[in-house]
């Protein structure tokens, strides 16, 4: 019988001593899967970085243009004159900045524009990104990484605000072509031209719709703002000058 209580009552410890570790176990799980979780939490937040504000560059790289490769410049001078492109159907289309690397920017705010790489079947990874403020950022390899390009030591000038026409070279209304007087006179007048969307970023930066075009001739274009302003191009916008009406 003595047996018996001894057999019965170790069966009872030994029960008794598997429920207590069990329970010790169950509770370090719980204690650890908060910590677990917390360190899950704080690698996702800290991984994701908030790109620039917009026109906010003061992060970025500097690149000297002269340092680039030679077709990177052609491309700048191509820019800056308004072609011709040796891609018509991408060139100049809108970069819409995906990848968040750039400034975060409305999504027409940048285009590019493709820097040829000698003896590549397509295009290639190079690229020159133009902002709507007149910057310029050059990337290697396809979007991944840009730097902001610097033209004779300096950055490109930025676009004067809306309306601000102080930096402009003016032009004699009597010194222009029949044809683009006539243009003038339109827009003169207050008649309807095509909207010109600025995308060269050569005159003031202005909402869209501020701009309307009229054609006078083959290259030759005038410009009126709504705010009064005129503007004659004789080479397909690559320079501007801001039209005397009473010269």
């Amino acid at each position: 019988m003595t047996n018996q209580r001894s057999r019965v009552a170790g069966v009872l410890l030994a029960f008794v001593i598997t429920l207590l570790s069990g329970l010790g176990i169950a509770t370090s799980a719980s204690a650890s899967a908060p910590a677990a979780g917390a360190a899950g939490a704080a690698g996702t937040t800290g991984a994701a970085v908030a790109a620039p504000s917009c026109g906010d560059t003061s992060s970025y790289k500097k690149t000297p243009l002269s340092t680039l490769p030679a077709e990177a410049g052609q491309t700048y001078d191509l820019i800056k004159k308004g072609g011709p492109f040796p891609y018509p159907g991408k060139d100049g289309s809108v970069f819409t900045n995906k990848e968040g690397i750039l400034p975060s920017c409305a999504s027409d705010y940048y285009h590019e524009y493709t820097v040829p790489t000698p003896g590549s079947p397509d295009r290639g990874a190079r690229r020159i990104v133009t902002g709507s403020a007149g910057e310029f950022f050059y990337t290697g390899d396809h979007y991944k990484t840009f730097s902001i390009i610097q033209v004779d030591g300096g950055t490109p000038n930025p676009t004067p605000k809306c309306g601000d026409t102080a930096g402009v070279a003016k032009v004699k209304l009597s010194t222009l072509s029949s044809a683009a007087k006539s243009a003038v006179e339109q827009a003169k007048s207050g008649a309807a031209g095509t909207v010109y969307e600025n995308r060269e970023g050569v005159l003031p930066k202005c909402d869209a719709g501020y701009y309307h075009l009229f054609n006078a001739g083959d290259q030759d274009r005038v410009i009126s703002g709504k705010g009064g302003e005129i503007f004659y191009t004789p080479d397909h916008y690559a320079t501007f000058k801001l039209v005397d009406l009473g010269g």
